[in-house]
């Protein structure tokens, strides 16, 4: 059976492996065999304080750093070490070779930094080996995907498990099925992770705040609460574990969505300006968040006023898509409020980004935008034109609330003229595009309404507002 390695023998592996040498290398150093070196290390051979601090001599390296040595390894193991982990990586040799050179006390004191540092270079590098391996999971079928994860060590980390975790969230915004299977894959990889108790339930109750999520987008409220509230109870079942780089901002952050989407909006509130002093590094996520909260309570000014906040946020990522985002929804709400100027300017910004961005919805979505700034400005036949285009072309692209928006923006532009004729013509097509949406039937039935009124020539320009605000609220 092996022996177990001495103090000594520790000192001299991690130090020989600091200084980036084989066991023959040290040796002839040394003036021993490779296997002696080995066998000292391993505890095969006696290794004594004095003959270790005449090798480590050898190596050029002072009596001190063993000492230097052995307090690594044990800052080391105490914070970052995981089931898997190799005993020694590039991190720790850069680490124990910067703390040799200033000595044990300046090394000593250093310590905490390097073990911050290690384990920000070991999460690095165990996101980056999920990356390569949903390369490869992408490409299969629902059914091989799960038999990977269950199958696959490599598979059931807890990287995988924030992969995919953050995958359902961008799948979720044009497949909630999608979206579902994604959060169910994480939960599994979660459950299947190695480690202590608690991490795992630290990352379960991640996964679960994601499934809860992909559940809401589904319309599946009540499913959504329940694992949410399991989401709870595993993440706080965790919490002695602080190894994973998961913050409980994002958990509050999903949750306060599904609270707007219940319309229990003073608690969704009251959860994102938790999230806020949670993770202040997602800070315009967060207020996108919460300005879409304050528009569907139809506090249009105060949702102004976040999207404000959150721009400089936004901008700092650097993301263009959620600039886009956030100067789009910017531009809507300005817009309600009767800002024709500023309105006209954002949505200079906004064609901006749309070009530079270069997608088709993208550039449908600004010139819809268009639309209702031409309206604004009582450029009512540019704003005719642009609706009676956008609006097929959203249901080409299989964009129906996008599509039904349009029809109502233009059917407020007809009953503004009198031309109730027009109306009546878009009533049919409207109510086809409704009933594909899934919304609530109180929603629908309004909005079934307003085309029964169409029809009749009987609808009038508030019932038509009424049913933007409607569909609006809907589709946020």
């Amino acid at each position: 059976m092996p022996r177990k390695p001495t103090p000594e023998g520790e000192a001299l592996e991690i130090l020989r492996e600091a200084l980036d040498l084989g066991l023959e290398q040290a040796g002839r150093a040394a003036g021993v065999s490779g296997k002696v070196i080995s066998n000292l290390e391993q505890g095969w051979q006696t290794l004594s304080r004095g003959r270790l601090e005449e090798i480590l001599a050898s190596l050029g390296l002072p009596p001190r750093a063993a000492d230097m040595a052995g307090a690594f390894r044990r800052w080391v193991r105490a914070s970052v070490s995981r089931p898997g982990d190799d005993p020694v990586d590039e991190d720790d040799r850069r680490a124990v070779r910067a703390a040799g050179e200033i000595g044990l006390d300046a090394a000593e004191a250093a310590l905490p930094a390097v073990v911050r540092q290690t384990r920000a270079a070991r999460i690095r590098r165990d996101r980056r080996r999920a990356s390569n391996r949903w390369a490869i999971l992408s490409r299969l079928s629902p059914k091989a995907r799960r038999e990977m994860i269950e199958d696959a060590e490599d598979y059931q980390t807890w990287a995988m498990c924030e992969l995919l975790c953050n995958e359902s969230v961008l799948a979720a915004a044009d497949s909630a099925s999608e979206a579902v299977a994604l959060a169910e894959l994480a939960v599994l990889a979660a459950r299947l992770s190695p480690g202590k108790p608690a991490r795992r339930a630290r990352l379960e109750g991640w996964a679960m705040a994601h499934l809860g999520n992909a559940q809401r987008v589904s319309n599946d409220l009540d499913a959504a609460d329940l694992a949410f509230g399991r989401s709870e109870e595993l993440w706080k079942a965790g919490a002695e574990d602080d190894f994973l780089p998961l913050s409980e901002g994002r958990l509050l952050d999903l949750k306060a969505s599904l609270r707007r989407e219940q319309r229990r909006f003073p608690e969704s509130i009251v959860l994102l300006d938790q999230a806020l002093q949670a993770s202040p590094e997602a800070a315009g996520r967060i207020l996108l968040n919460k300005a879409a909260t304050w528009e569907q309570m139809g506090e249009v000014e105060q949702a102004v006023e976040t999207l404000r906040r959150a721009r400089p946020h936004v901008e700092e990522n650097g993301d263009e898509r959620d600039l886009f985002g956030l100067l789009f929804n910017l531009t809507v709400s300005v817009i309600h409020l009767g800002e024709a100027a500023e309105a006209e300017a954002l949505l200079r910004e906004v064609w901006g980004l749309a070009a530079r961005l270069g997608l088709q919805l993208h550039h449908l979505r600004t010139r819809w935008l268009g639309a209702r700034v031409d309206s604004l400005l009582c450029r009512i036949e540019e704003a005719v034109v642009a609706l009676e285009q956008v609006r097929g072309d959203f249901l080409t692209l299989e964009h129906p609330y996008d599509a039904g928006l349009a029809g109502l923006d233009l059917s407020l532009l007809y009953l503004k003229q009198g031309r109730t004729a027009e109306v009546m013509g878009l009533a049919g097509w409207l109510e086809k595009v409704f009933r594909c949406l899934r919304i609530d039937r109180e929603a629908l039935a309004s909005l079934l309404l307003f085309c029964d009124a169409a029809r009749r020539e009987q609808a009038t320009v508030e019932s038509a507002r009424r049913a933007i605000g409607i569909l609006e609220a809907a589709r946020s």
